[in-house]
């Protein structure tokens, strides 16, 4: 009964006059006297036979018994059949009718769940089932015998049987009183079909489903679709439905526009012509793989989009239905182009790690320069493999630079081809490469491209000539390396004019590293303290590095790997000791060590095995690093290690930076690139004495005194040309118009798209430091001075027991110490031989600020007494005590032993 549209409604439409209508309203078959006709007396006699038949007759029974012409018999059984008032039956070549059994039309009504309405040809309603009175909440007394139009029930009322005289379907949308007595609009679905009854009289049955669920459940659907919608529209990702053969669905704007189309145009192709090739045949499978129990795959695969074919994540979930049959698929598309490149980028830096690692142990292997070199020249090739390159030495007793290699892009050593039997030596003067502007940064070991003209000037014009005839037009970079301040050395890279120098930096460290090797040979063949040297310019060449053996034990840490951690090579003998130090928790440190053993079990020969890990350091921390271990062809692990702790702190570090600004005693000003100011802090209004409401937009040049103005232009125009300034020491003018001395650095401030948009410049006072310096200037010389006289100068702290602040060379020999460290060690009242002789001399100090020849025995270092003449002058503090005293000591010992000896010689002599 449920699928009554589908059964009896259909079946109505069609033949209604067979035998279901006969059933159901055998009971308005009208009385014979009431035929008109004299076939209507003719059919009864047709009908009455066959009820005394009910076997059933054949048309020439029926014909023979009635005394009827066949062909009369035939048509009013084919009238009777129509009206559903008999039924027929073939048997072989036989037609067989017999009589319908008649059903009471409500009996029948009441088994349907739909709502049934049977009207006569005036709309009056003439049967009504169960379903609609529950409904309408009436009973058949109050809709029997009632019309339609007018009726007072919304639902009866709202039918228009008029409006559909060939019959057909309408939708209603009525209010209806709910059992709570509430009411709300119920959706209903009313199929009109006209109908003839026995008495041939029109009529018409209304079937009326209630779809109030149905329509509430497509209308929250539709909702859900369009709140789905409206959620994937503008996302990032690409949203997509297809069916099982990839024709597509549904697409949100992304999808459509990263393809070239429309929402509505891309709708209808299969997913399988964005994906090229075999990639299509791969997703395929991936796709026709999935179950109801597995409903998911995330695949990685191209896409052709309108920039061409891109990379994808591309997540794909089957959707089934409870029976668990397949009715599509839902996909979300993640461009991740920028993933390969980071990831690209994370290889290429692992890459350069490992390059670096092995050059670094490869440049502690280095005991001769001719080996450094070739080296050097090699991995300079393998890191740009066009260019032309040339390693210079500097000889620092002849002052000239020395070609070691020239090797062209074939890989020739030109020195043995070109250059055989003719060293190639020009002079180089350090202080003229430090005044050229465009070797600045070559000085701090970067690779600066520089001009021919420079070129030229440094070469000379013939090996200039010479090396051009060589190489070609080409753009040359060169890199200086620098020890303890001094030139050792140089590298220069010649490549075409349209070719870019890759990987600068790795080059550049590269470079440094060797230059810093060359620096230790030069120094171990100079000095004994080589060895510390090298290890220094190794330690310092990138990360932490551990060396261990097969057996697990550590052969080598680097002081970066003693700094990171605190352990030695005595803390951490084995691999054993240390994941027993280094993992305290039993479980974390077996994790650590069966993922060390399995990724060694797999390792290969040169490849890196990335891991992070959480480690304790040995003073207790913790630190988050990245261990990169390696194997080298001898089976030992080299380890370099990657503390990303900092970047843990980083948000921190971020917070804390406008604090520091805030506290700086610094002036750190904020700039637009013309000059005006933006910002200003604390500390600049400490410096210069202006707040910040005195000098924000107005320009700079209010600090500047008016001989320094110049420099306003000359630096601004440098920082515009993307140029850091350090340490440059000028003067600035304060308010008050005093000058004073500072240290100015100088930066550009960019945006996003690497604009400069400001300036940053931090102002340091450094007019005290300045004033010392002059300071240690005069004293220097006063030193200088009075040290060359043949009395002693010192100063001392004004204290009872008193220390030698400082002191000249005739005061050390005077007292007869080997060193003015030997007598600062001697409290100076030790020097009295005179008990309390310290004491009288501050007394006498403190009461008339010096005292002048004042004659006093002191103890010299060999035990003997020494005769002196003191002269002191105290300075005294702001509490009125000593603070220190300086004075001059005249030794007049001979003398005195000479007036001693002249004495007893004269009482020896007799008086005459």
């Amino acid at each position: 009964m449920a699928f009554l549209h589908e059964g009896i409604v259909q079946d109505a439409a069609r033949c209604w006059h067979n035998n279901v209508i006969a059933k159901l309203f055998g009971d308005f078959v009208p009385d014979s006297d009431t035929m008109e006709s004299h076939g209507d007396q003719r059919i009864n006699k047709i009908r009455d036979l066959l009820k005394s038949h009910p076997r059933g007759l054949s048309i020439s029974e029926i014909a023979d018994t009635l005394g009827l012409q066949r062909h009369l018999v035939s048509k009013d059984l084919g009238y009777l059949h129509k009206m559903g008032q008999v039924e027929l039956q073939t048997i072989g070549t036989s037609k067989v009718y017999t009589t319908t059994a008649k059903v009471p039309l409500a009996g029948i009504l009441d088994y349907f769940s739909d709502m049934i309405l049977v009207l006569d040809e005036d709309f009056v309603i003439i049967e009504v089932n169960a379903p609609l009175l529950h409904t309408v909440n009436l009973v058949r007394n109050d809709v029997i015998g009632k019309k339609i139009y007018g009726h007072p029930s919304p639902l009866i009322a709202g039918l228009k049987p008029g409006a559909f005289p060939e019959g057909g379907i309408e939708e209603l949308n009525v209010c209806l009183p709910d059992e709570d007595g509430s009411t709300e609009i119920h959706h209903f679905k009313a199929r009109y079909v006209p109908m003839v009854y026995e008495n041939t009289s029109p009529g018409m049955i209304i079937f009326i489903e209630d779809i109030t669920k149905q329509t509430r459940y497509r209308d929250a659907f539709l909702l859900s679709e369009a709140h789905y919608k409206a959620i994937v529209e503008n996302q990032a990702e690409l949203i997509f439905r297809f069916l099982p053969d990839g024709t597509l669905t549904f697409t949100n704007w992304r999808c459509a526009q990263t393809f070239g189309m429309t929402e509505s145009n891309i709708r209808g192709n299969t997913i399988f012509n964005f994906l090229p090739g075999n990639e299509a045949d791969r997703f395929r499978d991936a796709i026709m793989g999935l179950t109801a129990r597995e409903p998911g795959v995330r695949i990685s695969s191209r896409l052709e989009t309108t920039e061409g074919y891109r990379p994808y994540s591309i997540a794909v979930q089957a959707i089934h239905n409870d029976a668990g049959r397949l009715l599509g698929y839902h996909g979300i598309a993640r461009d991740i182009t920028a993933e390969q490149i980071a990831e690209e980028e994370r290889r290429s830096h692992v890459a350069h790690l490992d390059f670096l690692c092995r050059s670094s142990c490869d440049f502690m292997a280095f005991s001769r320069e001719k080996d450094l070199i070739q080296y050097l020249a090699a991995g300079i090739r393998e890191l740009v493999p066009n260019a032309v390159q040339f390693i210079f030495t500097y000889d620092r007793r002849t002052r000239e630079m020395v070609t070691k290699s020239i090797i062209n892009e074939e890989g020739v050593d030109l020195l043995d081809t070109d250059f055989a039997g003719s060293p190639i030596r020009f002079p180089v003067s350090p202080s003229v490469l430090r005044s050229e502007p465009e070797l600045r940064q070559a000085f701090v070991g970067k690779l600066t491209k520089i001009s021919k003209e420079l070129i030229a000037s440094i070469l000379g014009n013939n090996l200039h000539d010479r090396f051009s005839a060589l190489t070609g037009e080409r753009k040359t970079y060169v890199t200086l390396g620098i020890g303890e301040g001094e030139i050792v050395g140089a590298v220069a890279i010649s490549l075409p004019t349209m070719e870019t120098l890759e990987n600068r930096t790795l080059v550049e460290t590269f470079i440094r590293m060797g230059m810093l090797t060359y620096q230790r040979l030069v120094a171990w063949r100079s000095y004994s303290r080589s060895d510390n040297r090298f290890r220094i310019i190794t330690e310092k060449a990138y990360l932490p590095i551990a060396i261990i053996n097969p057996e697990g034990k550590y052969l080598y840490v680097n002081n970066s790997f003693i700094e990171m951690f605190g352990y030695t090579l005595e803390d951490i003998p084995t691999g054993s000791m240390w994941f027993l130090k280094a993992f305290p928790d039993a479980d974390i440190m077996q994790k650590a060590l069966d993922l060390w053993i399995s990724d060694l079990k797999k390792s290969i020969i040169g490849e890196i095995r990335s891991r992070q890990f959480r480690v304790r350091c040995k003073d207790g921390s913790f630190k988050s690093v990245i261990f990169h271990p390696v194997t080298l062809p001898d089976g030992c692990q080299l380890v370099f290690y990657e503390d990303i702790s900092n970047q843990e702190e980083a948000q921190k570090d971020r917070n804390l930076l406008a604090e520091i600004v805030r506290s700086s005693h610094d002036a750190i000003i904020g700039m637009t690139t013309s000059g005006r100011i933006k910002t200003w802090n604390p500390g600049a209004k400490r410096i210069f004495g202006y707040t910040a409401e005195e000098v924000v937009g107005r320009d700079i040049d209010i600090i500047f005194p008016q001989h320094r103005i110049h420099e306003k232009d000359i630096l601004l125009k440098k920082v515009l040309q993307g140029e850091y300034i350090s340490g440059f020491e000028t003067e600035r003018k304060k308010k008050d118009g005093r000058i004073i001395d500072v240290s100015v650095t100088i930066s550009p401030i960019y945006d996003r798209n690497d604009q400069i948009i400001g300036i940053s410049t931090i102002i340091k006072d450094i007019s005290a430091r300045k004033a010392e310096e002059r300071l240690q200037k005069l004293e220097s010389r006063y030193r200088d001075m009075v040290d060359s006289i043949n009395v002693g100068v010192y100063r001392s702290t004004g204290d009872p027991e008193g220390r030698f602040l400082w002191g000249n060379t005739s005061l050390v020999r005077i007292l007869g110490y080997p060193s003015i460290q030997s007598v600062q060690n001697v409290p100076v009242s030790d020097l009295f031989i005179k008990a309390h002789g310290r004491e009288e001399l501050l007394r006498d100090l403190r009461e008339k600020g010096f005292v002048r020849n004042r004659e006093i025995l002191l103890k010299r270092g060999d035990g003997s007494v020494a005769y002196v003449l003191v002269t002191a002058l105290a300075t005294f503090g702001s509490s009125g005590e000593i603070t220190y005293i300086n004075g001059i000591v005249e030794d007049v010992t001979e003398q005195r032993v000479l007036a001693r000896k002249l004495a007893s010689l004269g009482n020896t002599i007799p008086d005459h």
